[in-house]
């Protein structure tokens, strides 16, 4: 089953830094327009949605045959040596996955199952 995750760490908050100046950038052309319909900003804010969705969809790690996978949105997959929860909390979890070289924090949601 994959589990959609939010990475955390320094490549979190590269990608994420990134990410967010694109919509910082869309805003202040929003703002900075004097037409009352800024295209260019309606632009920068579809492109930053279409990323989003592809970073959520993409961003997941699954059990396979007792190997786990991890898939970064801009990497492929990638065998993890290890993964263990580190903290958890409600509705939260915070796993630390190894791979053979980087070692990624992921934070996950739980699914309520019915």
């Amino acid at each position: 089953m994959k589990k959609h995750f939010i990475f955390l760490g320094a490549a979190g908050v590269i990608y994420y830094s990134w990410l967010l100046a694109l919509i910082f950038v869309a805003f202040i052309v929003g703002y900075e327009s004097n037409k009352s319909i800024s295209y260019p900003a309606i632009a920068l804010g579809t492109i930053f949605a279409i990323i989003v969705i592809y970073t959520w969809l993409n961003s997941y790690f699954q059990k396979e045959a007792r190997v786990y996978w991890l898939k970064l949105p801009y990497r492929q997959k990638i065998q993890l040596q290890d993964l263990k929860i580190k903290w958890q909390w409600k509705a939260f979890d915070i796993y630390e996955a190894r791979g053979k070289l980087n070692t990624y924090l992921l934070l996950a949601l739980k699914r309520k199952k019915k």
